[in-house]
């Protein structure tokens, strides 16, 4: 095993292409340009990545997850095909913090995985990436790290032009259409507009096989286990009958009384040779069992397992996913005005989605039938409906001859209502209230240290309706100072930070229209407070301007979020009894990361390896307990710790008239084990936490030559080693590989603008590929081979 890991590793060091690259030391000598890809930053910066907008034009997709995968240590939760949220490091959810411009944005996805992040991709200039811990700069919901999207709602510089403009027109075999464009403009000398929309609409995803995989209809799989048959969604009509060929006798004295005794099929059967006739007192010999077989096992052997059937809940078509359809529309409108020292500016915006999950549910649980005929169980598509709509406001100060250099405030306003809906039927439906705000003043510069110090505040009001709600109605409140300081020597720099928070989680016990489970169902929904501290700590050694190592501690905290608390009812979408326990303590997070890179004219190596020990890791455990189609689970804790590491490297080459190239490669490994000495996990879900994102290697090919750009990217996942456990073992999903390709070209328009012409191919080997990591991994693959075509019009 050591022998394939490290020719793994070294084989994706030498051989494959990257989209990733470390930054130089000294960026200001570049051998090769007008090659961008996804920066690494070489600063401590919580391994900072940032994605460009021109990355994006080549790896973006319809969900942030999925985009955002072809990043080591990154991959996709894949709930469904329209439905994904970012997985760093095998944390997500609740453990990954969903940023725009710096603020917390909707993001219902942690409490249930078939929302999707409120963002909206075409709007997006860049993101930033902390693929360690980022809890000091935004609190303990980033224990796993964090994803801030960088819009330009609210415009912080003066545009170079009078009027801006980019559109974007693309139609793809297997996604959709879509339109978008965005537009900048200057109202006065210093007042600055922007304006932008968005469209998308696709009917059905095909991929190249079925869409549930092959083992959901294996009898010796599924026959007797109720778990997998729920996570296939399927009716599995089997029993256990007794395995006649077990015993060498037929009973004569049952076959004479059968009738008069009223016995049994298990009376007829017998090990022995002989029978007792009570009427003479006399035994007489039993007549042989002509099915006989010797060499079974009396106690093992007894019963006979028999699948009679197996039929899906609602019949799939070969070739697509089924209920994939998805549409979306969004648009904003911002202002902003800009000064030698000042800028200040508001921008709304308005998103709307609605989109299937590939999944199917009961309206409805039927009741006792008290002997009559049991009814037809209908099971319906599961919709998502979203409606959000925000307001942002910003303005920030530059001074001069100050202890401060400057200060930015910021605050958005989010307003959403998000249904669960069988078929046009609502189920259940969240109205979100949310506010955030955040201070930011930064030191003027020293000698050798910088730092920025701050203040943020969160108010969330929960609201539920529906006659399927698994929440009651709750208000969260989070209060956080915090202070990062760099010490910048040159030869040697440090972080240091350090934040304190103040969380409070309410559940209201009076609303009557809201009705629990017979389970845990979120304890006596009792008031929680918590307070978190978070620490930072990091060094580096830039070695000669030729590489860098660097070392970096994190103490990160969490409070439970209102489902792990407060849950307690069906939550049909992910087919639950989803209990909350309201006695959940705060996780504790300890993380230890090395790492280093070698930038050598063209050629950049960088690798990192890291630990993380977890005390109180809050997960969704399974009971053993089924209720209807439900699989009752309960929120529980107990300690774990997760190890992995990411290899990167990339050489660029300037081929002259042959055009500008750069090749590269990754890969990454993560494992999440149980510490806790606890048999209960240890049955429940194993010794490794079941549905964890596998190892991978990949590379990419990435060139200019004239008005050509040229993107190719081939990933390879494989399969599951560190398998945990759903009650029963989890079963590995086959390795496969992934091929996109982009390519470009780009023209002046009458020397006033650029057009660019791009055809882009996603899974283009046509493989079915289900991600390990995936709850949904056994109804739907990812999407099949897709051909894209689009315009870009820039001016």
């Amino acid at each position: 095993m050591k022998k394939t890991f490290f020719f793994l590793m070294g084989s994706s060091l030498m051989y494959c292409p990257s989209l990733l690259k470390a930054q130089k030391v000294n960026p200001e000598k570049k051998a090769v340009k007008d090659i961008e890809s996804v920066e690494v930053k070489g600063k401590l910066n919580h391994n900072l990545v940032n994605v460009s907008r021109k990355t994006l034009d080549f790896i973006q997709s319809n969900t942030l997850g999925e985009t955002l995968s072809k990043i080591p240590g990154i991959q996709n939760s894949g709930y469904g095909p329209n439905s994904g949220a970012p997985v760093i490091r095998s944390l997500s959810g609740n453990r990954v913090k969903v940023l725009e411009n710096g603020m917390s944005v909707n993001d219902l996805s942690g409490i249930s995985p078939d929302f999707n992040t409120d963002i909206e991709m075409n709007s997006v200039q860049s993101i930033n990436i902390y693929k360690n811990s980022a809890a000091v700069l935004f609190g303990g919901k980033a224990i796993g790290g964090a994803i801030d999207i960088e819009t330009d709602y609210v415009p912080k510089q003066l545009p170079s032009k009078n009027l801006n403009l980019r559109a974007v027109l693309e139609g793809g075999s297997n996604s959709g259409q879509k339109q978008a464009f965005s537009a900048k403009g200057t109202i006065s000398n210093n007042w600055v507009w922007t304006v932008g929309a968005a469209n998308q609409k696709q009917e059905i995803v095909r991929i190249p096989g079925k869409s549930k995989d092959s083992r959901c209809f294996d009898p010796q799989l599924v026959g007797f286990n109720s778990i997998l048959q729920s996570l296939c969604q399927i009716d599995v009509d089997s029993r256990n009958v007794l395995n006649t060929s077990l015993f060498p006798y037929i009973s004569q004295f049952a076959l004479d009384h059968m009738e008069e005794y009223g016995l049994s099929e298990g009376d007829l059967y017998t090990f022995s040779a002989t029978y007792y006739n009570p009427s003479d007192g006399k035994y007489y010999p039993n007549p042989k069992n002509d099915k006989y077989i010797s060499g079974q096992d009396p106690i093992k052997d007894r019963y006979r397992s028999e699948v009679n059937s197996i039929k899906d809940y609602v019949e799939t078509k070969d070739g697509a996913i089924p209920n994939s359809h998805s549409e979306s529309n969004s648009f904003y409108v911002g202002t902003s005005y800009i000064g030698k020292s000042f800028y200040a500016g508001g921008a709304y915006q308005n998103s709307y989605s609605y989109f299937g999950v590939p999944g199917y549910a009961i309206y409805k649980i039927p009741g006792h039938s008290h002997g009559a005929p049991q009814p037809k169980i209908e099971y319906l598509p599961i919709n998502i409906r979203s409606l959000s709509h925000k307001a942002m406001l910003e303005t920030g100060y530059t001074f001069k001859n100050f202890p401060i250099s400057s200060i930015k405030l910021n605050y958005m306003g989010v307003f959403s209502k998000n249904a669960e809906l069988l078929e046009r039927h609502r189920a259940n439906e969240f109205s979100v209230n949310q506010h955030n705000g955040r201070l930011e003043i930064n030191q003027k510069k020293l000698k050798f240290l910088t730092g920025t110090t701050g203040l943020e505040v969160q108010y969330r009001d929960m609201e539920g309706e529906g006659n399927q709600r698994y929440l009651p109605n709750t208000i969260s409140r989070e209060i956080g100072v915090f202070t990062m300081q760099h010490l910048d020597f040159k030869f040697i720099e440090f972080d240091l930070g350090y934040r304190n928070d103040h969380v409070q989680r309410r559940a209201d016990d009076t609303d009557k229209k809201y009705i629990r489970s017979r389970g845990l169902s979120g304890g006596q929904l009792s008031d929680r407070d918590f307070t978190l501290n978070q620490f930072h700590a990091a060094g580096q050694w830039n070695i000669f301007k030729k590489g860098f190592l660097k070392v970096q501690y994190n103490h990160s905290e969490r409070a439970p979020e209102v489902n792990e608390l407060y849950a307690g009812n069906n939550h049909f979408a992910i087919l639950t009894e989803e209990n909350g326990d309201d006695s959940l303590e705060k996780e504790t997070a300890k993380t230890l990361e090395i790492g280093g890179g070698i930038n050598l004219k063209n050629l950049r190596l960088s690798a990192n390896w890291y630990h993380t020990t977890y005390k109180n890791y809050i997960y969704l455990a399974h009971t053993g307990i089924s209720r209807e189609i439900y699989l009752v689970k309960e929120w529980r804790s107990d300690d774990t710790e997760i190890n992995g590491m990411e290899a990167e490297a990339a050489y660029k080459a300037d081929l002259n008239k042959l055009g500008k190239w750069e090749i590269g490669g990754y890969y990454d490994l993560v494992r999440n084990i149980s510490t806790a000495d606890s048999s209960i996990r240890k049955w429940s879900d194993g010794d490794y936490m079941p549905n964890m994102p596998t190892s991978r290697f990949g590379f990419s090919l990435t060139g200019t030559l004239q008005k050509l750009s040229i993107n190719v990217a081939l990933d390879h996942y494989l399969k599951q080693k560190y398998l945990g456990k759903n009650i029963n073992p989890e079963l590995p999903m086959p390795a496969f590989s992934l091929l996109n390709a982009r390519v470009s070209y780009k023209d002046n328009v009458f020397n006033f603008g650029e057009m660019e012409y791009y055809i882009v191919g996603n899974n283009l080997l046509n493989s079915e590929a289900r991600l390990q990591n995936s709850q949904l991994k056994f109804l739907s693959p990812l999407p099949g081979i897709n051909i894209s075509v689009g315009v870009k019009v820039t001016i």
